[in-house]
């Protein structure tokens, strides 16, 4: 779960501050509703997070929504699942890869496939 907290400083801006922005220019409410989408859309990443498998994680995948498994293969091979909250996009683009495709998740044990960069 530390690797929620260890984000970069572009990807604080990219994908916390300028989503929360735009909602924010696009969407005129309540402050109770942008802190609702602000606490929903941090536990979200906390849970693509998080490394483990969550009850919901099978239906979340039918419907095409990301999972910690689908994050966790972004974080391991950088090419793949740019998705935070869905994959749809990855899976039009060709990006995707399911977390079953993934040999393994430790360096010393990877296959070389694992790394490729995604087939057009």
């Amino acid at each position: 779960m530390f690797d929620a907290f260890n984000g970069s400083v572009t990807d604080t801006i990219f994908m916390i501050l300028l989503p929360l922005f735009i909602t924010a220019q696009a969407v005129h409410c309540n402050v109770w509703s942008y802190m609702a989408f602000g606490a929903t859309f941090a536990s979200w990443l906390t849970l693509i997070h998080s490394e483990m498998q969550h009850p919901w994680d099978p239906l979340f995948q039918k419907i095409g929504f990301g999972t910690a498994a689908d994050h966790h293969v972004h974080h391991r091979c950088f090419v793949f699942n740019y998705g935070h909250l869905f994959m749809y996009w990855d899976m039009m683009l060709g990006t995707y890869k399911a977390p079953s495709e993934v040999s393994s998740f430790y360096p010393a044990a990877a296959k070389s496939e694992d790394t490729a960069v995604p087939r057009s």
